[in-house]
Formats: structure tokens, C-alpha cells, sequence
């Protein structure tokens, strides 16, 4: 049985199975997956709960142990293995099999990384859905991001309007863990207003709750003053500073962001974003694909275009190889502490997408800033 990640909530108000596979390549999705199997197996009676990792040092012979063990406690128990290769072999698969002839009065959750195509054909994985539910978890597209926010953010209390919705898809594709933590903002920093107000006001508790319950509207200006208010969404207003073609302004706010502890993760992904959009749709345009149309497919709006259009009108192979360079070695400077100074790759990154001058491609090489060191 297969169940998708946005139908679960649905699923899950009826009776569970004995066991679950959540697998995919959104860590978010996945982990908000196991959440909700997790909360309604505690509602049902599952009290106890054992974790397994398939590490160096793990053997499946633990999991067939405790489903041994089972009958010596009498609440239902919760087993979880997680898998990071996504395959369990021989003898997991084994195991796996002999777990699902014997064991009562167990819940078994299985996760880890998307399963290729092989892998769902595998014996354990066929035994296990036979008597369970698969359910994959994928990062929704572009195209499908406004049915996945309107939900989300209803669970803060959130009802957006299109604008605003259609502002954070722009804003968080791709990155829905950060498209998370910004919906909660907005509902801790509006319903905290909308609460204060009703208490300035003289109203009675009750109303709290009431303001509290109903859902906050909220609009893109709203989403935009918030961002203004949280420095963590400041990173977009590098996106702004980079379209309109002012590097002083991104200067000005890249230093801001780094001062006030702006996650240079999230800067990364950011620029990576902003390059990997114009360097596909520059190739797209060699083909002689219409470039309005290639800008429409990454997202880009109509509004944008014009920017994006000037972006491209210089745009060469020697430009998109300076900046992938900068990027990874800005990605070895958070990953691997290389040494690097980030806000100096961040600087040289915005100098390359805004408007190179002329020789900036030879002159980066010279002093080895855009290639290997």
C-alpha cells in the first residue's frame, strides 16, 4: 500500500498498520512524516519505543531480539530502524522478512533516503509493503508549492492570500525547512500583535482565545514587513539587490546579514539558486528555446523577467564556470572549514551575478579566486 506524504494526516485518523517505510529526499518532509506516525501511535497505546541505526556496529539479529522480547512487556511497542543507505542486504533483508511472519503487537517504522526504482522491486521491500504502508516523500516542484504552503502554514494558524503564497514559493523553493521556520515567525510575530491588541483594548480573556483560534489572514505585505523584522529573511533582499544590478546595496546587505549572525548556509543556497536559474536558461536560450518561457519554467515571474533579461544579456560560459568555482569553494568553506573568508566569497559571488567589469575574469584567475586553490 502506498500513501503520499500529504495524505497521511488523512490516513493516520484511521487504524494503523504494523508497518511503515517513509523514504525519500526531503529530510524535512520525512522527518514531519515519522512526527505524525510517532503522535498518533502514543494517541493508540504505543508506549515504548526503541531506535535502531543501520551503522557499522549494527546487526539486524537486535531487531529479530526485540521482537523476541516483545511478550515480556505488555504495552505496545514502537520500533524504528533507520536506513541511510537505503538498502538493508542479505541479511537485512532476512531479517526483515522474518519480522513481518512474527511479530504482534509492534509497530515497525523503517526510513531513510529515496528508494531507486530496483529497490522497490526487492523482496523485503514487497513483503513489507503487503502488510504496511510505503510512503514516499518527495521536495514538491514549483508548481506544486502553493498546495503545500496553504496547509502548512493553516497549521500555525496561517490563511494566505495568493500574493503572499506565490511570494513564498518564490522565496523557499527548495528549501522547506527554511519555508517552515518563516511561516512560524510570522505567526508568533502577528498573533502576538493581534493578542496585544485585544488586551490593550480591554476585551475580555475569552477574546484572546478567540483571536487565538481563528486563522490570522495574512497577506504579502505582511510576509514582506515580517521578513524586514527577522534578519534571517534579510538573505532576499540580496535576490532584490542583485536583480535591480546594485552591488554597493548588496555589499551593504551582506554585511548586515553576516553581522547579525545571518546563516551563510542559507546565503549559499541562495546565490546558488540565483546562478543555477540564469545558467539554465542562458543554455536553454543557445538551443533556441524562448527565454521568457525558460524563465517562466524556473519560477522566475513576469514582473522579474526584465531583470533576469539584463542579467542575461552578458552572460558567457567563462561567467557561469567563475561563479559554480566560487560556489564550491564557498560550500567547502561551511563544510570543511577550508580557511576561506566567507563574506570574501560572498562579495566576489554578488560582483559576478550583478555586472562584472571588464577583465574581472582575468583578473580572478590571476589571483586564483575563481578557480581551485
Amino acid at each position: 500500500m502506498q500513501v503520499y506524504a500529504n495524505q497521511l494526516d488523512n490516513h493516520l485518523q484511521g487504524p494503523l498498520q504494523p508497518v511503515y517505510l517513509v523514504f525519500g529526499d526531503d529530510d524535512f518532509l520525512r522527518l514531519r512524516a515519522l512526527a505524525a506516525i510517532r503522535k498518533r501511535a502514543a494517541e493508540l497505546g504505543f508506549n515504548e519505543r526503541s531506535q535502531f541505526n543501520q551503522q557499522q556496529d549494527f546487526s539486524w539479529q537486535d531487531l529479530l531480539n526485540e521482537n523476541q522480547n516483545l511478550s515480556l512487556f505488555s504495552d505496545l511497542r514502537l520500533i524504528e530502524v533507520e536506513m541511510p543507505t537505503a538498502a538493508p542486504g542479505q541479511d537485512g533483508s532476512k531479517a526483515l522478512q522474518q519480522w513481518v511472519d512474527s511479530a504482534q503487537d509492534a509497530l515497525l517504522i523503517i526510513h531513510g533516503p529515496k528508494l531507486k526504482a530496483d529497490q522497490q522491486k526487492a523482496k523485503w521491500f514487497k513483503a513489507l509493503t503487503q502488510q504496511g504502508v510505503f510512503v514516499p516523500v518527495y521536495t514538491p516542484q514549483r508548481s506544486q508549492l502553493p498546495g503545500f504552503i496553504q496547509p502548512l502554514a493553516q497549521s500555525y494558524g496561517l490563511q494566505l492570500d495568493s500574493d503572499a503564497t506565490a511570494l513564498l514559493s518564490d522565496w523557499f523553493e527548495g528549501n522547506l525547512l527554511a519555508l517552515d521556520q518563516a511561516l512560524h515567525k510570522i505567526a508568533l510575530h502577528y498573533i502576538q500583535v493581534n493578542n496585544s491588541q485585544v488586551k490593550n483594548s480591554g476585551a475580555e480573556s475569552s477574546a484572546v482565545e478567540n483571536t487565538r483560534r481563528a486563522p490570522l489572514q495574512v497577506s504579502a505585505e505582511m510576509v514582506r514587513q515580517d521578513a524586514d523584522l527577522q534578519s534571517r529573511f534579510d538573505v532576499f533582499s540580496l535576490q532584490d539587490a542583485i536583480l535591480q544590478g546594485q552591488f554597493n546595496v548588496y555589499l551593504q546587505r551582506l554585511q548586515r546579514l553576516l553581522e547579525t549572525d545571518g546563516e551563510p548556509a542559507i546565503i549559499h543556497w541562495l546565490l546558488q539558486r540565483e546562478t543555477n536559474t540564469l545558467n539554465s536558461v542562458y543554455q536553454q536560450q543557445t538551443q533556441g528555446e524562448d527565454t521568457s518561457r525558460a524563465l517562466q519554467r524556473h519560477g522566475v515571474w513576469k514582473s522579474q523577467q526584465h531583470a533576469y533579461l539584463r542579467l542575461l544579456k552578458d552572460w558567457s560560459p567563462a561567467r557561469s564556470e567563475a561563479l559554480f568555482n566560487l560556489l564550491w569553494r564557498a560550500e567547502l568553506a561551511l563544510k570543511r572549514d577550508s580557511g576561506e573568508d566567507m563574506a570574501t566569497l560572498f562579495a566576489h559571488l554578488g560582483l559576478l551575478l550583478i555586472e562584472p567589469p571588464a577583465g574581472t575574469f582575468d583578473f580572478l584567475r590571476h589571483h586564483d579566486l575563481a578557480t581551485d586553490s
